[in-house]
């Protein structure tokens, strides 16, 4: 009975108010690709000489030395360390010194933001998601032409390719800066490997999802786009939504939340500064993708009402 009711009261309000099924955008568009994870990034190993393989940074090592007898100064096997034992024991006690040194400035280094190359390869077992929203006025309606072209053109079958995607939209929509009306930015890990790429790719369906049609897509250097007639919105055009979102080995220090648009610039261009052996993941997506397609303010809070005005 209560479904019948619920069914008699969404007929009606469909009936006395026809547009209120198509609220929000129709069309959306995306690319993106996992090519970091795909490329070992979970399992890499590097050789530094012959009978040293397999190290992998984050974690910890040790070394086992079997015990040696030398004979001097009157001590036998098992006797006393001897003088070779001693050098032994200091260069373990080294070893670990400079081990614990690293560690140390790994772990300042993620607390400010500063990494390095030696940190993208030491920090093979981690990684991190981070997600930059925008809600755009009008006047950035040329952005929808621009990032279909990157979806296009662009490489999203390696990590260079992705990088410069990344690099090229982060470009763009700094170019519009003075047309952010709205923001959002989240970040998320450390976290496995596993769950970082599980993680992106729940955020990136989260997102193509808010749409009935996907214009276009392109990932791992395939592009589909959708058959269907363009759409054509009943309202005028007055927002447009980016969303970025990428995972890294390393983490960014600027992707927070949001408090003024500066801040919001500030994560896009560290987003845009990502070199492509940082980058596991990208995801760009964007709506509406269709010239014709309408978002007004009241579409953009009812579908995105996680966004902040700004």
């Amino acid at each position: 009975m209560k479904t019948i009711s619920r069914l008699a009261i969404v007929l009606t309000l469909s009936a006395l108010l026809p547009g209120l099924a198509l609220a929000g955008p129709r069309s959306g568009a995306s690319f993106g690709s996992r090519s970091g994870f795909r490329s070992g990034g979970g399992s890499f190993s590097r050789s530094y000489g012959s009978g040293r393989t397999g190290y992998s940074g984050g974690g910890s090592s040790f070394f086992f030395l079997p015990s040696f007898g030398w004979g001097l100064g009157g001590y036998g096997y098992g006797g006393g360390l001897g003088l070779m034992g001693s050098l032994v024991l200091l260069g373990i006690v080294g070893l670990g010194t400079v081990a614990v040194m690293r560690a140390l400035g790994r772990a300042a280094r993620r607390r400010t933001g500063a990494w390095s190359d030696d940190d993208a390869d030491e920090g093979l077992g981690e990684s991190y998601v981070y997600k930059v929203q925008l809600g755009l006025g009008r006047s950035a309606r040329r952005i929808q032409g621009r990032l279909a072209d990157f979806a296009s053109q662009g490489d999203t079958s390696s990590e260079a390719g992705l990088a410069e995607l990344l690099h090229q939209t982060a470009l763009e929509l700094l170019r519009e800066k003075d047309s952010i009306r709205y923001g959002l930015a989240e970040a998320s890990g450390p976290m496995s490997m596993t769950s970082g790429e599980t993680s992106l790719n729940a955020a990136a369906m989260a997102e193509r999802a808010r749409f009935e049609v996907e214009r276009i897509r392109v990932a791992d250097g395939s592009v589909r786009r959708a058959q269907a007639a363009a759409t054509v919105g009943a309202e005028a055009l007055e927002y447009l939504v980016v969303t970025v979102m990428v995972a890294t080995r390393v983490p960014l220090a600027r992707i927070k939340a949001p408090s003024d648009r500066e801040s919001l610039e500030a994560a896009l261009a560290e987003l845009g500064a990502v070199p492509s052996h940082a980058l596991l993941g990208l995801e760009v997506v964007w709506t509406p993708a269709d010239p014709e397609d309408s978002l007004t303010e009241t579409d953009l809070m009812t579908a995105y009402p996680e966004l902040r005005s700004l």
